[in-house]
């Protein structure tokens, strides 16, 4: 007789389970999972002291990677021009870049030594004029009763925000030598990076596979700062000229403002139009100066932010407006004010990194606005 081999699988042994029903496998893939997570907490904790004990040197720092980025873009645009049909040599270009970074700088501070002192001394005479007006709106329009709006005016402190706002602005471009110190070191740092790049990736598909990213990631930083800052600054000269020429005090200083706050979306731009409005409005007796700087800054505000800009970015600032808020959130609890000038560059660079990883791919399209990243 012929054996019969059956095709019936043969039937597993029985799972040991305890009294709650887990099997012992499954009770060792819970105790991993647990183990992960709690890895990842104490990382994500860890990382988050950090940043919030090392802020006096990363902030530093980070505004010293940007200005690296930017004498980039600046020596490109050097280097571009063309003299007697030759091209300006890189380290020309690069050392142009630099110089016209530091005297940039250098305007900056001193922009803001001569306005932040007085514009925090003007502060007390804006808080009177301030209390006169609601005074004045109150028995106009018989406001007695509308305590609400009365409480809201009067519990604004003008000379705490205005000298909150130069303190913090003198002590950011107060750090400019340290940050210019930085810049230095990480440019003469960057002679050796290739040496320690090949040496690090010695296997040449490897090497030019991690290349191939780094020069995404290069490039697409590149695209998001050069833009931004462009954009901010012809916002920030244009708002200067209407300041100017309707004779609003300290025009340079609200200016200064205007460019640093438009690096915040949506919330910054609001702030730096209702500011110089507020101020005008206390300085001047007509509410026609009021009106043209109100409407004047929100029309720049509206034509650079919802046109140029777009139109210049793309999809480089494709950012969540939910993702924005709470990064504003996170990095304005962790460095202050600083922190919210930075929570977009930052948060748009994370984004950039992550989309330039298979692994870490999902993570950008979750903090994107419509789940369309930047294309490798």
């Amino acid at each position: 007789m012929r054996n019969v081999v059956s095709s019936t699988p043969p039937i597993p042994p029985p799972r040991r389970s305890n009294r709650e029903g887990l099997s012992i496998t499954d009770q060792r893939l819970l105790r991993e999972r647990l183990l992960t997570a709690g890895l990842w907490l104490a990382l994500v904790s860890g990382v988050i002291t950090l940043l919030y004990i090392g802020k006096d040197f990363l902030v530093p720092l980070i505004l010293a990677v940007i200005g690296v980025y930017l004498m980039k873009i600046v020596a490109g645009s050097i280097h571009r021009f063309r003299i007697l049909n030759r091209a300006v040599p890189e380290w020309l270009a690069m050392v142009l870049a630099f110089i016209f970074i530091g005297l940039l700088g250098y305007g900056l501070v001193v922009v803001v030594a001569e306005n932040a002192l007085a514009v925090a001394e003007e502060a007390p005479r804006y808080q009177k004029r301030l209390v006169a007006l609601e005074q004045k709106l109150a028995d106009r329009f018989e406001m007695e009763d509308v305590t609400v709006v009365q409480d809201a005016i009067r519990g604004i402190d003008l000379g705490a925000a205005l000298g909150n706002l130069a303190t913090t602005l003198t002590s950011l471009l107060g750090r400019s030598s340290l940050i210019m110190l930085y810049v230095v070191f990480i440019l003469l740092e960057g002679r050796f990076f290739h040496a320690k790049f090949r040496a690090l990736f010695p296997e040449r598909e490897r090497r030019e596979w991690v290349s191939n990213v780094l020069r995404r990631i290069d490039r697409d930083i590149h695209t998001y700062l050069g833009v931004k800052t462009f954009v901010s600054l012809v916002t920030a000269v244009l708002s200067y000229f209407l300041m100017k020429i309707t004779g609003l005090k300290f025009a340079e200083f609200w200016a200064l403002v205007v460019f640093v706050l438009n690096f915040i979306p949506t919330l910054g731009s609001i702030i730096s139009t209702i500011l110089p409005a507020l101020v005008a409005l206390l300085q001047f007796d007509s509410l026609a100066s009021f009106l043209v700087i109100l409407i004047g800054l929100t029309v720049i505000q509206q034509l650079m932010g919802s046109f140029v800009d777009p139109s210049l970015m793309g999809e480089s600032l494709n950012v969540s407006p939910l993702v924005v808020i709470l990064s504003l959130i996170f990095w304005g609890s962790l460095w202050g004010i600083p922190g919210m000038f930075l929570c977009v560059p930052l948060t748009v660079i994370l984004m950039i990194v992550l989309s330039n990883f298979q692994q870490t791919r999902w993570v950008a399209v979750l903090l994107s606005k419509n789940g369309r990243i930047i294309a490798n």
